[in-house]
């Protein structure tokens, strides 16, 4: 599948992977608890304006147990999906739910591209696989966070079929309800701005 010069390979074993405009060859795989460093690498990456919009507040740093907390997945409850640029095998992006206590078919995303790799189809990629793997996972909604004056991530939202729920102050909350979904959850579209993920470790937004 081809998106503005950006393949989306799926394989065999199921190992999805793109190749963007420039010939970057980019691997989709799930975190796990050797992504540490990558992960904080990924921070270092982004402007303080990327996360302010990720976290929805000034963030300088991550803290041991964020990084634990990123990293320690069970892959049911909560989901995260890494961008990884075969290159280097740094990480670039990384898509994350995670489910709501108390709520089995609920869960909140959360998106974030380094900012030199964004609009190139890569938090597109991201978010599809995520919602995939948040349906075959049982839950039936998924929700996310953005400031209002993110239009980019608020378009990536609405692309893949999320609806505003409600506001207040400067953020919006989106709702998907998966049960909505047809067979084909991937879709093509340009790779856009940074959603918020308001529930796991404090507020946390999404950049694409």
């Amino acid at each position: 599948m081809t998106v503005r010069g950006t393949v989306w390979a799926f394989s065999a074993a199921a190992a999805e992977s793109l190749v963007l405009a420039d010939g970057t060859r980019i691997s989709l795989r799930q975190v796990d608890a050797d992504d540490r460093a990558g992960m904080a690498a990924l921070f270092a990456r982004l402007t303080p304006q990327s996360r302010y919009q990720r976290f929805l507040s000034p963030k300088p740093a991550l803290t041991p147990r964020e990084l634990t907390f990123f990293t320690d997945i069970d892959h049911l409850n909560h989901e995260a999906i890494a961008a990884v640029d075969q290159r280097d095998d740094s990480i670039v992006g990384v898509a994350r739910y995670v489910r709501y206590a108390g709520q089995a078919d609920v869960a909140d995303v959360a998106i974030e591209v380094a900012d030199a790799s964004q609009r190139m189809g890569i938090g597109t990629a991201l978010a599809s696989l995520t919602i995939q793997h948040a349906h075959a996972n049982g839950l039936r909604f998924l929700t996310a966070t953005t400031l209002w004056e993110n239009r980019a991530a608020r378009g990536l939202l609405r692309h893949h079929g999320f609806r505003a729920r409600q506001s207040h102050g400067g953020e919006i909350e989106h709702e998907l309800k998966l049960e909505e979904l047809g067979p084909a959850t991937v879709k093509a579209a340009p790779d856009l701005g940074a959603v918020s993920h308001a529930h796991a470790v404090g507020a946390m937004g999404c950049i694409a």
